[in-house]
């Protein structure tokens, strides 16, 4: 019988680890260079945590069980949740504003597609106890810091900004009704990607009212969104411009958000999203945590792999060695690594080869997993306490004394 990985779930061979733990590090590097600490929590939570913030119908896409202990729990889709929880349980005890982040594993039952997985690695960025514009424009500069980090630059992404409260403001103009508001901006949002959804807005609005909307998202009003504008501003202050793109289209899928909301997408908008976020100010209090203003973004790694191997940036596997040492006779074995743990020891990534291959195996060997230097441990060499250092590269031989081998 032969198994092979779930559906929307992945192997990691080395190499496609390379790639992910290269993401992880921008991400990690952009949330520290701007003061976050990384915070974590259990990949199993309560069911009820997740319905109590999204409704009874999450649960179908959910990994959900009963446990042992006769508790229905579900594998975590999300952290905000666990975020909330946490943040309840020390509310009285952390410094605002609580500046933090975290890369776990999510696990959702959805469909399998391009950049959508049923598990997936994503960076959750999150400011807590702020309200000023500049917490909003932050994490803005920090999702596309860790872009540029990996080679993706102002000219390769986009971020398409909205603001929740411009909104309603907008349907309370139009006189929709508060119970439409959901069918409302479900629609809005699907307009870029769903020829029917500006037809089902007539239907739902009629003509003139979804004429009015269908403006906004054409140009958007800036003018009767000055909280927005702040945020615009901010983030100019932090380097960002011609990314930004005013957009009345977004609108983010969960009711929750109730301020600036964005999205990055890839210039031609041929990928899902790469990150989205916006700011939560009343969800923590609804979890059963105190009443904070918060504003966070979520950046998964499908999406962003599939824009970095469309821009030819996935990064190389690393070597696996620095150095191999290559003892030419069986007695010559143990002084080998002994050199060997002399190198790692000075953090040099070294090995040698099991059992005694030829020569020029061993260097071809070595070439092949990514050595800069091998070093041969020959009998007439180590007699007079030297060894040979090969540069793989030059082919250039030296003979260096055995007390003096270093990585150089």
């Amino acid at each position: 019988m032969r198994f092979q990985v779930l559906p929307g779930f992945r192997d990691f061979f080395p190499e496609d680890l390379a790639i992910r733990r290269a993401i992880e590090a921008a991400w990690h590097g952009a949330a520290r260079a701007a003061g976050f600490e990384e915070f974590d929590g259990p990949v199993l939570e309560s069911l009820e945590l997740f319905t109590a913030k999204s409704g009874e119908e999450i649960s179908g896409q959910l990994y959900t069980f009963t446990d042992k202990g006769d508790r229905a729990v579900a594998l975590r889709p999300e952290m905000t949740p666990t975020l909330a929880r946490m943040i309840a349980s020390r509310a009285n005890r952390l410094a605002r504003p609580i500046k933090w982040y975290c890369v776990p594993e999510f696990y959702r039952y959805e469909k399998p597609q391009r950049g959508r997985l049923r598990a997936f690695y994503q960076w959750n960025v999150d400011v807590l106890g702020a309200s000023d514009p500049a917490s909003d424009a932050e994490p803005i500069a920090i999702a596309l810091d860790a872009l540029r980090r990996l080679g993706l630059g102002e000219r390769d992404v986009r971020v398409h900004i909205n603001d929740r409260r411009l909104l309603a403001r907008t349907l309370r103009d139009l006189d929709v009704a508060p119970e439409q508001d959901a069918a409302v901006l479900a629609l809005i949002d699907k307009l870029g990607r769903d020829r029917a959804a500006g037809e089902r807005l007539e239907a739902l609005l009629g003509a003139a009212r979804a004429k009015q909307l269908l403006g906004h998202c054409a140009a958007y009003p800036l003018a009767s969104a000055p909280e927005l504008g702040a945020v615009l501003e901010a983030c100019r202050e932090y380097g960002i411009d011609s990314a930004l793109v005013p957009d009345f289209g977004i609108v983010r899928g969960l009711a929750y958000y109730t301020g600036p909301v964005w999205e990055i997408f890839d210039a031609p908008r041929e990928l899902r999203a790469v990150a989205g976020g916006g700011r939560y100010d009343d969800l923590i209090r609804s979890l059963g945590g105190p009443e904070l203003p918060a504003l966070g973004f979520g950046m998964g790694d499908a999406v962003l792999g599939e824009l970095l191997a469309a821009r030819g940036l996935l990064p190389a596997t690393p070597p696996r060695v620095e150095v191999v040492v290559v003892p030419v006779t069986a007695e010559l074995a143990g002084p080998a690594r002994r050199l060997v743990a002399r190198l790692r020891a000075q953090g040099v990534a070294t090995e040698a080869p099991y059992g005694l291959p030829r020569i020029g195996k061993a260097l071809k060997a070595a070439d092949a997993a990514g050595a800069r230097r091998v070093v041969i441990v020959g009998p007439d060499e180590w007699a007079d306490g030297l060894v040979v250092v090969k540069d793989l590269a030059s082919g250039v031989e030296t003979r260096v004394r055995v007390e003096d081998l270093t990585e150089r």
